[in-house]
């Protein structure tokens, strides 16, 4: 399961914990669906299975995958809107998980429609400990 390393020393929770809420969270989830999520790697849009499950954002290879590829802890985060090129496709439809220390990773993901973006966002936004 990746984490990224200031989360793994910040929060402490094994992989046998994080599989116990993600197999929780196949059930008893706040959203659930597919978003295409930028590699960190090669930039290119890979489509993703994600999990809301309160203050986590689960992610699979597929809505059949069992055993998450990663999980983003919501805590401290901020999730926008991000405007992009008129030129790439479904550009309006993408928004950005990022956190307070500008050294953390930025998440970009891609919805498959306005309602979906605009439902996503106003999800993770909730979704955060100092929201509720």
């Amino acid at each position: 399961m990746m984490l990224s390393p200031k989360i793994q020393r910040s929060v402490r929770v094994n992989d046998g914990q994080l599989l116990a809420l993600s197999d929780r969270a196949q059930y008893d989830h706040s959203q659930a669906g597919y978003l295409h999520k930028r590699s960190s790697d090669n930039n290119k849009w890979q489509l993703r299975w994600f999990i809301l499950y309160q203050n986590m954002l689960f992610y699979y290879e597929s809505e059949n995958n069992t055993r998450p590829t990663g999980v983003l802890m919501l805590e401290g985060s901020y999730c926008e809107r991000v405007s992009k090129s008129p030129m790439e496709r479904n550009a309006s439809f993408c928004f950005m998980i990022s956190y307070r220390r500008e050294s953390q990773r930025q998440y970009e993901l891609r919805a498959a429609s306005e309602v979906d973006c605009v439902h996503w966002v106003d999800s993770i936004r909730e979704a955060r400990y100092c929201s509720l």
